[in-house]
């Protein structure tokens, strides 16, 4: 396989193409599927009309992404809410959808993350003069609220 790209632009029709199996693979936000679009050097009419195509078709959806980056990202990553909420609005994600995605996290699921992870970090810090703020402030880092960390630790 060559390391080089052609040099030609896509025809509407192969970025389409390309475009569909990109939205296929993962949940992808319309900034992703933007951005992706301006990398194939069509013209601005050609872009609208692919990201017009591909969200009738459905393949992408800001709700659906919202509530698919929120959930795994809490559940694989263990990020908290304040991370999520920060990692959406990049993505240039409605407030209104953001809302909905952190309180589709289950307040129980949640605190019980902070708890797994308080004693995870207590026992990698264990003997160490900075424990709890270390602790504290690693968790703060991952995105979970400041108050709830305090309340748990």
């Amino acid at each position: 396989m060559s390391n080089f790209k052609k040099n030609t632009p896509l025809t509407p029709d192969e970025a389409l193409q390309k475009m569909e199996r990109f939205c296929a693979y993962r949940e992808r936000c319309p900034k992703e599927v933007r951005s992706k679009l301006a990398e194939f050097g069509l013209s601005r009419a050609d872009a609208e009309q692919i990201y017009q195509v591909l969200e009738e078709d459905k393949f992408f959806n800001e709700a659906r992404f919202a509530m698919a980056f929120a959930g795994g990202k809490f559940r694989y990553n263990y990020w908290g809410r304040v991370r999520i909420r920060q990692e959406l609005k990049m993505r240039s994600i409605s407030p209104e959808l953001i809302a909905q995605a952190l309180d589709s996290i289950d307040q129980e699921e949640y605190e019980a993350l902070i708890h797994k992870l308080l004693d995870k970090k207590r026992e990698q810090y264990a003997g160490d003069d900075n424990a709890r703020e270390k602790t504290a402030a690693s968790l703060i880092r991952a995105g979970f609220e400041m108050d709830l960390v305090f309340r748990f630790l």
